[in-house]
């Protein structure tokens, strides 16, 4: 029995040979399906791309790092305060001369963090 669906089963409903049908799906419908995939791999890929690396930027704090080894005018320890990562070298003018300093994450005992001189006076 024959449906109006028939012609989408059957080529021939439609005037298309089988060499016709093989031929449209050689150079059409396999390129079209294969570069949708591969726009999609690639998107894919993209986007997790992306979504790692805004993820593991960490957020930016502002430390208090006491300078070791300084002292001000009244004998009290002088304060440096950054938003720079530990591990980060800063040059601080003390006097009359210009100091380096690293930044480091160890805590000191008054809620502060150690900034140790890199040039010894």
């Amino acid at each position: 029995m024959y449906t109006p669906f028939d012609k989408f089963l059957i080529p021939t409903a439609v005037g298309l040979s089988d060499a016709a049908v093989f031929a449209l799906f050689d150079k059409f419908l396999i390129p079209t399906a294969v570069g949708l995939v591969v726009t999609g791999i690639v998107a894919t890929v993209g986007w997790l791309y992306r979504r790692r690396r805004t993820t593991l930027t960490p957020a930016r704090v502002l430390r208090r790092f006491s300078l070791l080894g300084t002292t001000g005018a009244d004998g009290s320890p002088l304060y440096y305060e950054t938003t720079l990562a530990p591990g980060s070298v800063i040059t601080r003018r003390i006097g009359s001369l210009s100091q380096r300093f690293e930044l480091t994450d160890a805590p000191i005992g008054d809620g502060t963090y150690a900034a140790e001189p890199l040039d010894h006076l």
